[in-house]
């Protein structure tokens, strides 16, 4: 009696056993139901995705998944299904110290400005950056959202771009771009610059962002070319009332006659060929108004050569304010890289003429003159780089100049995104301001800046 009983219970224990596998079995196909359904199957592999309600696109269509230079969502088939999502993050923490060696500085209209010491900790620079394909297999776009704790905006739209590539000559973008002034302008903050920031010259004499049409190409092997009409030189976050009915048009040209010159300043290829780049720059636009404020990202206000805002009331004369104005900026480059050395200058030629007040002027135009030099070495190959900059703005109104050194360290050996720079900048009667780069107007003393940038 006792061995049936044994019996009976072995037979419900695998009578239970044999159910519970078979709804293990039927949980496991729904889990992998669900997870088929979902745009974010494991990473790379090939996944169905519901298609966009919008006319003509697909209802069902193969896309991916990973990180490509970015995290990345794209389809198996440019053609059949040309939308696309790359998510780009950048960031610069840094910290600014300011050793003041005057007290004050007196501008051009007679204000005495006082200048004082300063130590901090900010994020001059970060981008949320969202770019892909969408629409037509040749058509791009690309947004830029600006957050910082440098201005009194700490976030803020930066760019938009919608680009038709027509061939690799010719495509054509609209939206919110960079006026292409000079080339240490055009340059990326976070992977060209050799230093902390651009140069005092440089962030004296460039254009701004504005709203336009622009062109950009390569139409021969190793020649590129920047042109852009743009409302304005500065006339980023202008509201359509402020802005004047002229335009700005503003191109540059640079060549690469032997081989690929990179990204940036620094030799981080280390090439193994002695390679250069030179090119030029130019930008005329008829400004009539208020420029825009210092807080918009990344603007750079037109300044005399002493650092006086040339729109503020009696820069050129007691009780006058500039309402009209021309400007023309030239600029000429050139760079060269070879087996971890490298240097670079640039020159600028900016000219202010027709000028018009709510009074008599005592001079119809001025003019202002500068230049950039910098070089580095690699000390210890594609990681750690010593460098050296100078800069000087020249003019009617005064002369300042800045002298720096100071190493980045690749932290990734060959890769620059993420890099840890020190920078010791002496700076001289500075007529560059701007809130990212730690530069005041009028600035005498000693600028230190560390900082750490991080790009995914």
């Amino acid at each position: 009696m006792r061995i049936d009983r044994l019996e009976e219970s072995l037979q419900s224990v695998i009578a239970e056993n044999d159910r519970l596998a078979q709804e293990n079995r039927r949980l496991a196909e729904d889990i992998r139901a669900l997870q088929e359904q979902s745009p974010f199957h494991p990473l790379g592999e090939t996944v169905p995705v519901d298609g966009f309600d919008s006319p003509g696109a697909p209802s069902s269509k193969q896309y991916r998944v990973g990180y490509d230079g970015g995290f990345v969502i794209f389809p198996e088939d440019d053609d059949e299904s040309p939308f696309s999502l790359k998510i780009n993050s950048q960031t610069t923490f840094r910290y600014s110290g300011f050793l003041s060696d005057e007290s004050s500085w007196v501008d051009s209209s007679g204000n005495v400005i006082p200048l004082v010491s300063s130590s901090n900790f900010l994020i001059p620079r970060g981008r949320l950056i969202l770019s892909g394909k969408a629409i037509l297999p040749e058509l791009s776009y690309l947004l830029n959202i600006d957050y910082n704790s440098a201005t009194s905006n700490p976030i803020g739209f930066r760019a938009y771009a919608l680009n038709y590539r027509v061939s690799r000559a010719f495509t054509i973008s609209v939206g919110q771009n960079k006026v292409p002034g000079t080339r240490e302008w055009i340059a990326s903050s976070f992977f060209a610059q050799e230093g902390p920031d651009r140069s005092m010259a440089t962030t004296f004499f460039r254009p701004s962002l504005s709203q336009g049409v622009w062109f950009t190409g390569e139409p021969a092997e190793g020649l590129y070319y920047h042109a852009m009409i743009s409302n304005g030189f500065n006339t980023l976050n202008l509201r359509p009332s402020q802005l004047d009915n002229r335009i700005c048009t503003s191109g540059s040209v640079w060549w690469e006659p032997w081989g690929a010159f990179g990204p940036g300043y620094s030799d981080l290829e280390a090439h193994e060929q002695l390679t250069i780049r030179t090119g030029g720059s130019y930008t005329f636009s008829i400004e009539e108004g208020s420029q825009a404020s210092n807080n918009a990202p990344e603007n750079s206000s037109v300044r005399l050569s002493d650092g006086t805002l040339i729109t503020q009331l009696g820069a050129f004369a007691p009780g006058v304010t500039l309402q009209q104005f021309h400007i023309s900026l030239a600029a000429i480059d050139l760079a060269f890289k070879y087996r971890g050395l490298s240097l670079s200058t640039e020159g600028y030629f900016q000219d202010l003429s027709a000028l018009k007040g709510n009074g008599p002027l005592p001079l119809n135009s001025t003019h202002a003159y500068g230049g950039s030099l910098q070089g580095g070495y690699f000390i210890v190959p594609q990681e750690v780089e010593w460098y050296g900059r100078t800069s000087y703005v020249t003019g009617r109104y005064g002369t300042g100049s800045e002298y720096a050194s100071g190493f980045n360290w690749f932290i990734i050996p060959g890769k620059n995104n993420l890099r840890f720079t020190a920078d010791a900048a002496w700076l001289e009667n500075s007529p560059a301001d701007q809130n990212r780069t730690g530069l005041v107007a009028g600035q005498t003393g000693l600028l230190l800046r560390t900082q750490i940038t991080a790009s995914f």
